[in-house]
């Protein structure tokens, strides 16, 4: 992230953020924080992405929940800073940190204070009033001096890289105003879209055709939005993909060491076989055993097998020739039921392997959709769908369905269900929060909805959306009852039962 942006960022953040309450410290993935803070327009939550690439700051009305339970650093923040107002900030952004001063905990004058940095993440200090960190104060180059500053750029932080680029390709005359305008902390920001209408970069200034190339440029005074819309698709798009990467590397270790599981049953198995194979040998001492001495001590006796021919039986010497024949026999029955027991401990591993196997999942691009979360697999009382545009849908098939489909989704997917009547709990399954889903998929979820729910037999039936971490079941109420504490629209689809099989999820 661009000095300048952080700049331009941070001055936009201090008023909006100035007596907010710091409500949770979260940490949805190793190199994000999430802080959201209660504000006079209401909760927000301010993302972190910290890194030495790819680092970015942004403040959201979405919510991005961590799931697993806070590491250690994270409850450490929560215990000296959470619940606490924010009583003053200092940015730093050409050195890329911004400080977060808390109001004193009871009986201490010591203030705690966050450092955000942009590179190496999130630290907690304390400190008196006497001692806080001071403003920073950066040189600029003037009109005369921008060209050797250029040349020794390591001088002047205000010369980033992102900028040393711009200028390296612009007029003397423009550079010098482009650095007047910068100075000042004014003007719109500029933010690039791809050909799939993506934000794929931002800037604090226009970028010149060169290394703009073939995105689209569009400029804003509305700092904060334009933040918020290149944030939400690439950070939140990474913590999906980290997500699916560890996903992905637990699911390998689980399957090699199914693997290595499947190797010992099958050295166990062939160790059973041969323990059973010792009834063969156990029969034949019998079957000779009337002309044999019984209670003489050998290693080896000559038999006739059942095609006349001689057949030699190793025994041990420690025993008689009918003992041996009585261990044998016992050996044998031992291998049986010890085959018993492994085939159904075989079973127990095919069908684990299965269920590991069927929780991949992949990472879909098709049609704008980038980032679509595809479950390869799903309970018998779900019916998984995919839409036109790449979507994952879920469906319950019952009551239980209609409770698996709830539970397997996070706070930011959308979900359906018909007004006024009962019918099927219907689940649009997101990769971030905030994803754009394009209306034809909104319909066909609706449609699916409408096609299991008391309007099934009408040509149209009205359908209403709301976020998963807004809908609540009702205690002492019917199976699936659930109450909704923020819709965000209703909409009006068509009723078409062939449109199942059209989107119906691959196997």
């Amino acid at each position: 992230m661009d000095a300048h942006l952080f700049r331009r960022f941070t001055d936009e953040l201090a008023p909006l953020l100035q007596k907010a309450r710091l409500e949770k410290i979260q940490s949805p993935s190793p190199d994000v924080y999430a802080f959201v803070f209660f504000t006079s327009q209401g909760k927000r939550q301010l993302c972190l992405r910290f890194g030495r690439q790819h680092s970015f700051v942004f403040l959201t009305e979405r919510r991005l929940s961590a799931e697993a339970a806070p590491p250690a650093y994270v409850m450490r923040l929560r215990k000296y800073v959470q619940g606490h107002r924010l009583i003053s900030m200092i940015p730093l952004p050409f050195q890329r940190k911004l400080w977060l001063f808390f109001e004193c905990p009871p009986d201490t004058e010591a203030i705690p204070a966050l450092l955000l940095d942009l590179r190496e993440g999130v630290s907690l200090s304390f400190f008196h009033a006497s001692d806080m960190p001071e403003e920073e104060t950066v040189p600029w180059p003037d009109k005369a001096t921008l060209a050797s500053a250029i040349e020794d750029w390591r001088h002047w932080p205000v010369l980033t890289p992102a900028l040393r680029r711009t200028l390296n390709l612009t007029e003397q005359a423009e550079a010098a105003a482009l650095l007047r305008d910068l100075e000042e902390g004014h003007g719109d920001i500029f933010s690039y879209y791809d050909k799939d209408d993506t934000c794929a970069a931002l800037s604090a200034w226009p970028l010149p055709q060169a290394l703009r190339k073939e995105l689209r440029e569009v400029s804003t005074s509305d700092v904060l939005t334009a933040f918020e819309a290149y944030g939400q698709r690439n950070v939140f798009l990474a913590i999906v993909t980290q997500e699916q990467r560890l996903a992905e590397q637990k699911r390998q270790q689980q399957l090699k060491k199914i693997s290595r599981l499947e190797k010992k049953l099958l050295e166990e198995e062939q160790r059973l076989t041969s323990m059973c194979a010792a009834q063969k040998e156990a029969c034949r001492i019998r079957d000779n055993l009337w002309h044999l001495e019984k209670t003489k001590k050998t290693a080896e006796i000559v038999l006739t097998d059942e095609n006349g021919a001689s057949v030699s039986v190793r025994l041990d010497a420690r025993y008689t020739i009918q003992e041996n024949m009585e261990r044998l026999f016992h050996t044998a029955q031992r291998g049986k039921r010890g085959l018993v027991y492994l085939n159904e401990r075989k079973e127990a591993v095919a069908k684990e392997r299965s269920l590991v196997e069927a929780s991949a999942l992949a990472v879909q691009e098709k049609d704008g959709a980038p980032g679509v979360r595809e479950t390869v697999s799903l309970p018998a009382h779900v019916q998984g769908f995919v839409s036109s545009d790449g979507f994952l849908i879920l469906r319950g098939r019952n009551d239980k369905g209609n409770l698996a489909c709830r539970k397997s989704a996070k706070g930011h997917d959308i979900w359906l269900h018909v007004t006024d009547g009962p019918g099927a709990h219907v689940i649009v399954r997101l990769s971030w929060p905030g994803q754009s889903v394009p209306e034809r998929t909104l319909d066909e979820a609706g449609t699916l909805a409408a096609n299991k729910s008391w309007q099934q037999q009408n040509a149209q039936a009205r359908v209403q959306y709301a976020e998963i971490r807004h809908i609540k079941p009702m205690k002492g109420a019917a199976k699936g009852t659930v109450k909704i504490d923020k819709i965000l629209y209703t909409r009006t689809v068509p009723v078409d039962a062939t449109l199942e099989d059209r989107l119906m999820q691959k196997k």
